[in-house]
């Protein structure tokens, strides 16, 4: 609805896998807000007002489980690296054996002998070394919610911004080039090692940023 490319077959989540899962995590972002929240309810014009008020002491809470599913995801992007690496050409690789290896060594549950818990779960085909973006994606969107949201998450002309400078060119505009352009840092345009090591420094646990925390 929003995509204005010229052909369809770059239009929306039709991009670069690195950049695929921007749009829908930084959603969730939008859902943690008290005051995005508060628009939903028959008292919603009222709830603003204290939303706002207690957005430090509400959106605070931290989810117990977040640290282990992070760890579960750097697990799984792992794995997949792994099965498209060249050992897997190796006539003796076996997927299994190769996910109770990483478990065992890195994992915080061992690995469930007798278990192939790898064979129902196709992200580890439909993204084909490219699992990492989930993290990586979350790192993006925790930065664009904090320098462009996170202060005003309905402010109409931020919200434009986005949709120009992102939302508009789906996959038919260089990602970097966009993400550079939308924060205003024109050290990511490039897309090098530079953009991807800043990329890194930023912290992906901060999944629920208020005002005044950074």
């Amino acid at each position: 609805m929003i995509g204005r490319t010229e052909y369809q077959n770059v239009s929306g989540t039709r991009c670069a896998t690195d950049f695929v899962e921007l749009p829908s995590i930084l959603m969730e972002h939008f859902l943690t807000s008290p005051r995005v929240l508060s628009l939903f309810g028959a008292s919603a014009a009222e709830r603003v007002a204290d939303a706002d008020a207690d957005a430090v002491a509400s959106n605070h809470h931290e989810d117990p489980c977040r640290n282990i599913d992070t760890y579960g995801q750097i697990l799984l992007a792992m794995l997949d690296q792994t099965y498209h690496s060249g050992a897997a050409l190796d006539p003796s690789f076996d997927s299994t054996t190769a996910l109770a290896e990483l478990h065992d060594k890195r994992g915080i549950v061992p690995y469930v002998p007798g278990t192939s818990w790898q064979t129902q779960f196709g992200h580890l085909f439909g993204y084909g070394a490219t699992y990492y973006s989930y993290l990586f994606d979350r790192a993006i969107a925790a930065r664009v919610w904090r320098e462009l949201f996170v202060h005003d998450p309905l402010n109409r002309e931020t919200g434009e911004q986005y949709k120009k400078e992102v939302l508009r060119h789906g996959g038919g505009e260089d990602p970097w080039a966009m993400l550079g352009s939308l924060l205003g840092a024109p050290e990511l345009a490039g897309g090098d090692e530079q953009a991807m090591r800043e990329v890194g420094r930023w912290r992906i646990q901060e999944e629920v940023a208020v005002p005044g925390r950074h």
